[in-house]
């Protein structure tokens, strides 16, 4: 089987065979290029750089138990990043931004999904190594950029922030069903308790458990000896559900304590948004060369492909 053979002298006098056409699109990229970079508008990129903390600290259980405070964990993990990632993608982060600074009327837009695309191309993110969100956004007015980066990351900690709360509310829902079973349970132990004191007459020592004996002057028999017994059992388990009562009582505490206090950060600024004093464009000359490099590329492709169909034909 023959195979193809490239002849670079070959190549390179074809290319200088029509030399005038090959300069000819590069003065042209040249052009453009010069024409672009004077004429292109200043940009501006905002930056910020936040540490997410872990969904551990919002749940009170986990935090207070053992009442231990855990440190191992404050920071996210990999599936809660890609929430705080989820989060700040969302429409509702890019609608709160149009909204916070007017994007759409700011920039002339005609519609809502215009500016939603402008604003998806000018708001930029990226999880680092090290477990940080890079945000950027970037526009032709530097305040506009900054103001519109700072309203992102506001309204994604916002919405992180509610959907905890809203957890919150939904544990102590559930604890206080839980302590109104409990109370219940207590109520019918309690009717048990009297219906036993009364039934063996075991009025003169009212704690017959935890440790309390009985006195001299009660006199112990079968039956009150049954009574006691069956009143022991009674509440020894009234005492467990006490305790039950008094834990999940401190535990509601906990999470009423976190809905009522101020807003817990979610989003550790390690540095930003600022607003930039320095334009984040492409440097003159990179864009020049790159656009010169281009040219004289595409310009030499174009004379070997006239020319291998030249030779076939």
């Amino acid at each position: 089987m023959q195979q193809n053979k490239y002849d670079l002298v070959a190549i390179i006098r074809t290319i200088k065979s029509r030399g005038k056409l090959v300069w000819g699109i590069t003065a042209l990229g040249l052009i453009a290029s010069v024409i672009f970079v004077s004429i292109r508008p200043n940009e501006y990129t905002s930056e910020a750089s936040i540490i997410v903390k872990g969904f551990m600290n919002f749940d009170r259980n986990q935090l207070y138990n053992d009442k231990t405070l855990y440190t191992k964990d404050v920071f996210a993990k990999d599936y809660e990043l890609d929430k705080a990632m989820t989060i700040l993608e969302s429409g509702d982060v890019k609608g709160h931004i149009n909204e916070a600074v007017k994007y759409q009327q700011t920039k002339k837009l005609k519609s809502e999904e215009a500016a939603f695309i402008a604003i998806k191309s000018a708001f930029k993110l990226k999880r680092t190594d090290n477990y940080d969100i890079e945000a950027k956004f970037t526009d032709t007015d530097p305040k506009l950029a900054h103001a519109a980066l700072e309203a992102a990351l506001q309204k994604a900690e916002a919405v992180y922030i509610n959907f905890f709360e809203d957890y919150n509310r939904d544990v102590t829902k559930d604890i206080d069903f839980k302590r109104r079973s409990i109370t219940d349970s207590i109520n019918l132990l309690n009717d048990s308790i009297a219906a036993i004191r009364k039934q063996y007459n075991l009025y003169s020592e009212l704690l017959p458990v935890r440790g309390t004996v009985l006195s001299n002057n009660q006199s112990i028999n079968a039956d009150n000896a049954v009574g006691i017994e069956k009143l022991q059992s009674l509440i020894q388990v009234k005492d467990q559900l006490d305790e039950q009562n008094a834990k999940l009582a401190s535990l509601k505490n906990e999470y009423n304590s976190y809905l009522n206090s101020d807003k817990m950060h979610v989003f550790y600024r390690v540095s930003g948004p600022y607003v930039p004093n320095v334009t984040s464009n492409l440097p003159a000359y990179v864009v020049i060369l790159g656009s010169v490099l281009a040219s004289l590329i595409f310009a030499s492709l174009l004379v070997l492909i006239a020319n291998a169909f030249k030779n076939k034909a």
